[in-house]
């Protein structure tokens, strides 16, 4: 599915182009280490991973918006992660500080062939429209901007601000109105069947699936390992 075809191109984030460093448990454990938690930054990814499904993830909050609402779904999620060990001293303290840091570049890495592809400056350069469109707070602006990402990005739609959220069609339907092109004219790039593939068909947009871990080796989608791959015949 060659990318010149298309006047939008639209990707996800987490996953897509950015993943947590070192890691969730990581981060959370060594600032917990103030608060009296011993444990392991193994237990605390297990137990997020844990929590992140049973809560349904951040779309979630499909229909809901506010950094109220964003911070009472983070806060509950956190808390619940460090309950099996006992919780912490000063709870609310300690997740001011978490809450934060997840803003900063320092716990994210952008993925190494998103950077070695250079395609921001290769869509860039042929006029397309770029836009971000991802299940994410309002936090999501600040931290691709720490990150030196931002600046690709015509629009950066977070579905905590939009009050929508992948698979939902209207989230899609919300970025092809700002780039001004017909669905046939765009593509979404993401990393998740459920939220980036299905979600962008029902908007009619077609899709590729980043699958950098053979994790869906049977998708019906256009799938990719890497975003080098992505631009294969596309130079």
């Amino acid at each position: 599915m060659p990318l010149s075809k298309y006047r939008a191109v639209f990707f996800d984030v987490g996953g897509t182009l950015l993943k947590v460093h070192p890691s969730v448990g990581s981060v959370y454990a060594r600032e917990a280490r103030d608060f009296g938690y011993s444990g392991s930054a193994e237990a605390l990814d297990t137990g997020f991973r844990a929590q992140w499904k049973a809560a349904g993830g951040i779309e979630s909050l499909d229909g809901q918006s506010g950094p109220a609402v964003e911070r009472r779904f983070w806060k509950n999620l956190v808390r619940e992660v460090f309950e099996p060990s006992g919780g912490l001293r000063n709870f609310d303290e300690y997740f001011d500080r978490v809450y934060n840091l997840f803003i900063s570049k320092d716990s994210w890495r952008v993925f190494e062939d998103v950077e070695r592809s250079a395609i921001f400056e290769r869509l860039r350069a042929r006029g397309v429209v770029m836009g971000v469109i991802s299940n994410w707070d309002s936090r999501l602006p600040e931290t691709l901007e720490n990150l030196g990402l931002a600046r690709h990005f015509d629009f950066i739609l977070a579905s905590t601000v939009v009050g929508s959220a992948k698979p939902s069609a209207k989230i899609f339907e919300q970025a092809l109105m700002l780039s001004d092109v017909a669905p046939e004219e765009a593509c979404h790039i993401g990393d998740e069947v459920a939220t980036d593939i299905q979600g962008a068909a029902a908007a009619g947009i077609d899709a590729i699936l980043v699958d950098r871990d053979n994790r869906y080796p049977t998708a019906k989608a256009t799938r990719v390992r890497s975003f080098i791959e992505l631009l294969e015949g596309n130079r």
